[in-house]
């Protein structure tokens, strides 16, 4: 049965006085159905209007009760007579209609009930539909405004990366960043420190996109203040006291990242190098004619995960005609084999077939494809002449 009982009403399109057949009233409601003129005289609450039509004039009066959007059910009724007229309601517009009502009230009722439902269902997925399209052009304006986020964010990290190539005599630096998003959580920066030394870094943020991008910035902002702020001090610069100092600045900002760096500073007069490695992996290799390519080992915490944290510092001394490749991890995921050894065997014999040829390692990783990569991918090459 429909309930409540408000929520039906009955119109008869010649006559305002005739009533709907008792039958089907009583199978309804006990109550007799309000009959109306207009739709504006029908309670909000209404979801049913049963239209009964007299002759073929009555569907001009039929026009007003099918507007759009109307949050009711529209069923047509009449006799065999009327079939015709009441299939025109049908293509008009009409939700249903009934041949007869009166003579099967259990059919003409459980038709009537269909008709609610459906007309409920369709407008419950109306509103479903609007809601998505609501928040689908929200969604798109917000990536819009994201991407211009990403966009400025970009532009600001490749401003504050280095020249490539570069360089500090008798030096060379170049380097390669492939980011697996918009931006990198990946850095390389170089610079000189005095007149005779360089300071040269690949660091590897944790995570990806936005916020690993910041945290490089902060990361170049850091180094170079307290590399600067050392050399004036005068005296020997301490890499590991450097990274003590990052470490403690990225525990501060809250932001849950930290990082593995391998930071190096080299003195051209000398051709000392130091270094020190904060968890950085793959090692770099280091490729010259007398030993061939080897991975420098050291190893060390990294930086902004603990606030214990100490660094060692190591030294070499390095041949006149060196090549040294730094990698970021992201490297593995392009080397196609089965193992960490095999990988490692393999990078080793990567940097030893293009040391100091750096456009022609980057072209190779390329193929390999490095640019599907899921994660960022970096190489930093530094040779000496």
């Amino acid at each position: 049965m429909l309930t409540p009982l408000m929520d039906a009403v009955y119109v008869s399109a010649s006559s305002a006085d005739k009533p709907l057949s008792p039958e089907l009233v009583e199978a309804l409601s006990p109550a007799v159905l309000p009959e109306l003129r207009s739709p504006t005289e029908l309670p909000q609450s209404t979801r049913l209007v049963i239209y009964e039509i007299t002759g073929p004039n009555d569907l001009f009066s039929l026009e007003s009760w099918l507007v759009a959007p109307r949050l009711y059910a529209l069923v047509v009724i009449g006799n065999e007579d009327q079939s015709e007229t009441l299939m025109k309601a049908l293509e008009a517009g009409a939700d249903e209609y009934l041949l007869n009502p009166e003579q099967n009230t259990s059919l003409a009722v459980l038709v009537l009930q269909r008709a609610v439902s459906r007309k409920q269902a369709l407008l419950q997925s109306q509103q479903t539909y609007d809601e998505l399209e609501k928040l689908n052009l929200e969604l798109m304006t917000s990536l819009d405004l994201l991407k211009q986020d990403q966009q400025a964010g970009r532009y600001v990290q490749q401003k504050m990366l280095p020249d490539s190539p570069w360089v500090f005599h008798p030096h060379n630096f170049a380097y390669m960043i492939c980011p697996s998003l918009y931006l990198s959580g990946d850095f390389v920066d170089y610079f000189p420190v005095g007149k005779h030394q360089v300071m040269f870094y690949l660091a590897d943020v944790s995570g990806h996109g936005a916020s690993s991008a910041f945290i490089t910035l902060l990361l170049r902002v850091y180094i170079r203040r307290y590399a600067k702020r050392a050399f004036k001090l005068g005296g020997q610069i301490s890499l590991a006291d450097i990274l003590a100092r990052v470490n403690s600045e990225l525990l501060e900002t809250g932001l849950g990242k930290h990082l593995t760096i391998f930071l190096g500073l080299m003195d051209s007069r000398s051709r000392q190098l130091r270094y020190c490695n904060g968890a950085h992996f793959p090692y770099p290799v280091l490729f010259d004619e007398e030993q061939g390519a080897r991975y420098l080992k050291g190893k060390g915490m990294p930086v902004g995960l603990f606030a214990d944290a100490t660094y060692e510092e190591f030294e070499l001394l390095l041949h006149p005609r060196y090549h040294l490749t730094l990698f970021s991890d992201g490297v593995f995921e392009v080397i196609k084999k089965s193992s960490l050894v095999e990988k490692e065997k393999c990078l080793l014999e990567i940097a030893t077939q293009f040391a100091g040829r750096h456009d022609a390692m980057v072209k190779h990783f390329t193929e390999l494809g490095m640019q599907d990569a899921p994660d960022d991918v970096s190489l930093l090459a530094v040779s000496g002449s």
